[in-house]
């Protein structure tokens, strides 16, 4: 299985573009899938998505958890030089077609749920095809 992230970031006024493509696999188990591979930074990684929902987990040391919750805030903890950050995503467009195999997430990186401005603004597009 191929897995292609395209992630555009703005963070302040400044614009990143990344695309990553990964060997993984693809399985299903109960009302979940899982697409997992091995990233650039050598770092297993498992989404685990169904239509209302994303779960990141990234196994770095510290281990990086994301979640992902349409129109709703979840908890996120990312490793930083600070420690352990814990922080929230607000998702704010959230479309999985698995006939196409394609997931469309636009999120933000907020502090707190109560925060006036967010750390980063996220449009992802997940796909997956048979290689």
């Amino acid at each position: 299985m191929k897995i292609i992230i395209d992630n555009k970031i703005m963070m302040d006024y400044d614009l990143d573009m990344v695309h990553e493509e990964a060997d993984g696999e693809y399985k299903e188990k109960g009302e979940f899938s899982y697409l997992i591979y091995t990233n650039s930074e050598k770092e297993r990684v498992v989404l685990k998505f169904n239509e209302e929902e994303l779960m990141v987990t990234r196994f770095s040391k510290p281990q990086s958890i994301m979640k992902f919750e349409n129109g709703n805030f979840a908890a996120a903890q990312i490793p930083s030089p600070l420690g352990l950050q814990r922080l929230v995503t607000k998702t704010t467009q959230f479309e999985l077609n698995q006939s196409a195999q394609e997931l469309i997430l636009h999120y933000q990186l907020l502090p707190h749920p109560e925060a006036e401005e967010a750390l980063a603004d996220y449009q992802m597009r997940l796909r997956w095809e048979a290689k």
